[in-house]
C-alpha cells in the first residue's frame, strides 16, 4: 500500500541505479587495473584525472605500463580534453628506449617545408644512415595501386594518397623524424635508427608538416588534420543554391593537436569548422593557419586558445596552402595563405599582421588569369625574406572545349601585395587532387614542378623567365596519370632533388639535365626530400618512411 512521505518501490530501485552507475563513473574516473601478464609482458593500467603538463587543463586518460624482462613501454588512451570530449580517442604508444641518444642543436621547425624559401635543408652533423620504417596500412613497395583494375592509374594513386598514405613530407627535430600520416597517425621515429619512438592518433588525416618547438617545457610538435572531401550541403547544394556563405571544404573533423614531441603526451587539442589540412606557421608564439570555412586563425601555442579570428570572404576556403610569412624592416609580420573561391575572382592570396589579424594586403590575378578549381587555394607560398618576394603556382585558364588548363607561376612584392610578374608555363590536362606545384626558392632562381605538364622548371626571380625546363620522367601525366612535380624541389650542393611516382630524381641545378632517377617504389604525393646533414628522409603514399645517405643520389 502506497503511504505519503515513504519511497515506493520503484523509488528505491531507481536510487540503487543511481548510486551504481555513480560508483561506475568513479570508477572509470579514477579506476586502477592488477597487473596482468601475457606471454612475458606484465601490464597495469590506471584511469585518472591527470592535468596537461603544458596547460594544466584536466583529461581524461588511461596509463598502461607495460614491461617485459628488458624494457618498459607506455600507452595512453585520451578520452577528453578538459570538457572537449575527442570525437575519436587519441591512443599514444611510446617506447622510450628507442629514443635517441645524441641530441643535436637544431633549429625549430616553424613553417612549411623547414624554411620561408622552402629549401629543407637543415645543415647540422648527422652519419650518412639507411633505413626504411613501414608504417601501419603499408603496402609492398613494387605492388600496383589498390583497386587501380577500377580507378584506373589517375585516380587510384590520389585516392591512396589523400586517404591512406602520407600526402607530404616529414619533419625533422633532434633526432627525431616526424611523419604525418593520412591513416590518422602521427609517428615520432629514432632519425638514427628507424625505430619507432612514439604514434599517437588523432581524429583526422594528418596532412600537414609537424611544427616543431623548443619551449621551457620541453620541446612540442603541432599537427593539422582534415580531409579534402565535400559534404552535400557545404558543396555542391552551397553552390547550386547561391548558400555560398555556407561552402566548406572538409566533412569530418578539422583540429590541431599539440603533443610533447619527446614522448608523444597530448597537450591540447582544438577543433575547427571545416578541414585543417594546411601546415600551421608558428611566429611570436602563435600558430596562424587557414582553415576549410574561409578563416585564418590564431592560436596561442601555449594554451590552444583562439587570440584572434578573421573572415577572408563569402566562399572562400583554404584548401592545402600552408601559412608562410614575412617580417618587415620594423619588426611587423605578416602571415600569408592562399584561398580558393567558388565565385570571382576563384582565388586570392591574403596578407594579414600576425599581432591582430588585419588584412594587409590581398592579391587577385590579373585581367588574362582566371584561377581553376582549387588551385590558390592549394600551393604554399615561397618567401624569399632578403628580397621582399612571394612566389605561388596555380592552374589557370580552363578551357570547356578541349579541357586543357594552364600553368601559372607569379611573383609578388612581399610589402604591398603587387604584382612583379606572372607566366603561363604551359599548357596541359587538369591534374586530380592538388593542383599546383610548391616553389622552392633558391639564390634568385625559383625552382617549381608543375603536374599539369609534368615538368620542373628554373625560373629567374627577377623577371619570370624560364632557365631550363626538364621532362620528369617516369611518371605519366595528365589525363591519363596523376602527374608529377607537386612537392617543392631541394637545392644541394648542385642539384636539385625532387621525389615523383616511385622515384626520387636529381637534376643537374645549372642546366636541369637529369642525373638520375633512384628507385624507392610506390608513390610520391606532394612529398619533398628533407636533407638532414648526410642523410635524406622521405615518406610515401605506400605508408613508408625512408633514410637514404644522400652520397647514394648526389
Amino acid at each position: 500500500m502506497y503511504m505519503k512521505g515513504s519511497l515506493s518501490v520503484f523509488s528505491i530501485i531507481f536510487l540503487i541505479i543511481g548510486l551504481v552507475i555513480g560508483v561506475s563513473i568513479g570508477y572509470i574516473m579514477h579506476s586502477e587495473k592488477p597487473e596482468n601478464t601475457i606471454m612475458g609482458v606484465i601490464s597495469y593500467s590506471k584511469t585518472i584525472l591527470m592535468p596537461s603538463p603544458l596547460t594544466g587543463v584536466k583529461e581524461n586518460v588511461t596509463i598502461t605500463t607495460f614491461k617485459n624482462s628488458t624494457n618498459t613501454w607506455y600507452q595512453y588512451i585520451y578520452y577528453s580534453y578538459g570538457n572537449c570530449y575527442l570525437p575519436m580517442w587519441t591512443t599514444v604508444n611510446y617506447y622510450p628506449f628507442n629514443l635517441p641518444n645524441i641530441s643535436s642543436n637544431t633549429p625549430n621547425w616553424t613553417v612549411y617545408a623547414f624554411t620561408q624559401n622552402h629549401e629543407s635543408v637543415i645543415s647540422i652533423s648527422f652519419p650518412a644512415v639507411s633505413w626504411s620504417f613501414p608504417q601501419i596500412n603499408a603496402l609492398p613497395l613494387n605492388a600496383p595501386f589498390p583497386a587501380y583494375q577500377i580507378l584506373g592509374n589517375r585516380t587510384a594513386p590520389v585516392i591512396l594518397t589523400q586517404l591512406v598514405g602520407d600526402a607530404v613530407g616529414v619533419s625533422y627535430y633532434d633526432g627525431i623524424v616526424y611523419v604525418p600520416s593520412d591513416s590518422n597517425v602521427l609517428y615520432a621515429i629514432n632519425a638514427y635508427t628507424g625505430k619507432i619512438v612514439w604514434e599517437a592518433t588523432t581524429a583526422n588525416s594528418v596532412m600537414s608538416n609537424p611544427i616543431i618547438v623548443k619551449t621551457s617545457k620541453g620541446p612540442i610538435v603541432y599537427v593539422s588534420v582534415g580531409d579534402a572531401g565535400f559534404s552535400a550541403s557545404h558543396g555542391i547544394f552551397a553552390v547550386i543554391t547561391h548558400n555560398l556563405k555556407n561552402v566548406i571544404r572538409g566533412y569530418s573533423y578539422g583540429a590541431i593537436y599539440a603533443f610533447n614531441a619527446t614522448d608523444g603526451q597530448l597537450l591540447w587539442v582544438h577543433f575547427d569548422d571545416g578541414n585543417d589540412m594546411p601546415t600551421p606557421a608558428y611566429i611570436n608564439g602563435l600558430l596562424i593557419y587557414g582553415d576549410g570555412s574561409g578563416h585564418i586563425v590564431a592560436l596561442n601555442a601555449t594554451t590552444g586558445k583562439v587570440v584572434w579570428k578573421d573572415y577572408v570572404g563569402v566562399s572562400a576556403f583554404d584548401s592545402m596552402s600552408s601559412t608562410n610569412y614575412y617580417k618587415f624592416s620594423n619588426g611587423t609580420t605578416i602571415a600569408i595563405i592562399g584561398f580558393t573561391m567558388a565565385e570571382p575572382p576563384y582565388g586570392e592570396l591574403v596578407a594579414v599582421n600576425v599581432n591582430n589579424g588585419q588584412i594587409v594586403w590581398k592579391f587577385i590575378l590579373p585581367k588574362g588569369y582566371t584561377p581553376f578549381n582549387t588551385g590558390m587555394g592549394d600551393v604554399s607560398p615561397a618567401v624569399d625574406e632578403r628580397n621582399g618576394i612571394v612566389v605561388q603556382s596555380t592552374i589557370v585558364n580552363f578551357n570547356p572545349t578541349n579541357r586543357t588548363i594552364g600553368f601559372a607561376v607569379f611573383a609578388l612584392n612581399a610589402t604591398n601585395g603587387q604584382l612583379l610578374w606572372i607566366e603561363q608555363l604551359g599548357r596541359g590536362y587538369v591534374p586530380p587532387a592538388f593542383k599546383g606545384g610548391v616553389p622552392t626558392i633558391y639564390n634568385g632562381i625559383v625552382y617549381v614542378g608543375s603536374p599539369v605538364t609534368n615538368t620542373i622548371y628554373a625560373i629567374n626571380e627577377s623577371n619570370g623567365k624560364i632557365l631550363w625546363k626538364s621532362v620528369i620522367p617516369n611518371v605519366q601525366g595528365p589525363p591519363n596519370g596523376a602527374g608529377g612535380g607537386r612537392a617543392n624541389p631541394v637545392y644541394i650542393k648542385g642539384y636539385i632533388i625532387e621525389p615523383a611516382g616511385a622515384y626520387v630524381d636529381v637534376y643537374n641545378a645549372s642546366n636541369g639535365a637529369l642525373v638520375k632517377s633512384y628507385y624507392i617504389g610506390g608513390r610520391f604525393g606532394i612529398v619533398n626530400a628533407v636533407i638532414v646533414g648526410n642523410t635524406v628522409f622521405l615518406d610515401n603514399s605506400y605508408s613508408w618512411t625512408f633514410a637514404i645517405p644522400l652520397n647514394d643520389l648526389i
